[in-house]
């Protein structure tokens, strides 16, 4: 029973200690990542930026065919 403690007791301090050294390190990246603005940027500081998918043709076609089987799902629905 004492050496299950004893065990435990370990794992946990072990664990406790990876734990600080992580947030250690995350809080030294943090102060050496400096972040200072582009005086020369003219543009806007809050880009809306628009993600596509990059999608293959055959992935394309897969995808239009499984929205028009859920349009034709929903208008059958909507129907009913």
């Amino acid at each position: 029973m004492m050496k299950k403690f004893l065990f435990l007791l370990l794992t946990v301090m072990i664990a406790s200690s990876l734990t600080g050294c992580g947030e250690q390190a995350n809080e030294d990246l943090k102060a050496k990542i400096q972040s200072s603005p582009n005086e020369n940027y003219k543009g806007n500081p809050h880009p809306v930026v628009k993600e596509e998918m990059k999608l293959t043709e055959e992935e394309k076609a897969e995808f239009n065919k499984l929205k028009q089987e859920i349009m034709s799902t929903k208008e059958g629905e909507s129907d009913e």
